[in-house]
């Protein structure tokens, strides 16, 4: 795994930032609320598809894996790959729900019957259009879900199925569940995932290019997703103090310092 070596406010940035992305309704009210429905939307954080497992087989209801091949696609496969537990896994050729299906069935003891698969989908907007569309296919009205993504792109999730969930009804109130939120610390003057092994991204790199680039994402502007960019999320509200986070990210990576091309946000 490539080692980072940052400033202390740049770490400190990053942190910030991740808190805003990693959008949570649901842990405080875990214990006090049962949903109808988990949702997970393809990635590769498997922490958070670990939680979903959990919570799916805690209460017994449905799993929808919403996932066909994107971006993620690859990162998923390499996550399994590296992976202790899952890494003897196939996984060439399946769709990030079958693949998410595979270890929800071989390792969490979740039977198929529970599990219902969206498998075309290719970004965002399509997990909440196509969740939808299946939904109403098998007549399936629930009430409470729980959304689970990757933490970086948690809130991006909840503003594009605000938006493709729209007019359902009955209504559905949909709880945003990151599961875990990634912090990152300095050990002897080098960057690291602080917390557990287990509740750690695969690669320092890849979670870093992911909360990089997603504040521009979100934006409201002519490049972003809103609507007065590419229209695919509504507005989105994004603090003072998180842009001037951001600001701080991009110059220093700007100057020598990038990440991935991905982060470099040119």
């Amino acid at each position: 795994m490539k080692e980072f070596s940052f400033p202390e406010n740049i770490v400190k940035c990053i942190n910030e930032i991740i808190r805003f992305l990693a959008v949570d309704d649901f842990s405080s009210v875990q214990n006090d609320i049962v949903p109808d429905l988990i949702i997970l939307a393809g990635n590769d954080f498997l922490p958070g598809a670990e939680g979903a497992f959990r919570l799916a087989k805690r209460t017994g209801v449905p799993l929808l894996i919403s996932g066909g091949g994107g971006h993620a696609t690859a990162f998923l496969q390499q996550a399994v790959a590296r992976n202790a537990r899952y890494h003897m896994l196939e996984t060439a050729g399946l769709s990030e729900a079958e693949i998410l299906q595979s270890i929800a069935t071989n390792f969490w003891g979740l039977p198929s019957s529970q599990i219902l698969l969206e498998t075309r989908a290719t970004n965002g907007g399509e997990n909440g259009q196509f969740t939808r569309k299946l939904l109403e296919e098998r007549h399936m009205t629930p009430k409470i879900a729980v959304l689970v993504q990757d933490p970086a792109m948690q809130r991006r999730a909840a503003t594009t199925f605000q938006q493709t969930w729209q007019g359902m009804k009955p209504a559905c109130r949909i709880l945003n569940w990151p599961v875990i939120v990634p912090q990152l610390a300095l050990k002897n003057g080098m960057v690291i995932f602080s917390g557990p092994e287990a509740d750690r991204p695969t690669s320092l790199e890849r979670f870093l290019s992911l909360v990089i680039g997603e504040i521009p994402r979100l934006r409201d502007d002519e490049n972003g997703y809103g609507p007065n960019g590419a229209g695919f999320i509504p507005h989105v509200d994004i603090p003072v103090s998180v842009e001037a986070d951001f600001s701080t990210l991009f110059t220093y990576f700007e100057n020598g310092k990038e990440i991935t091309d991905r982060s470099k946000l040119k």
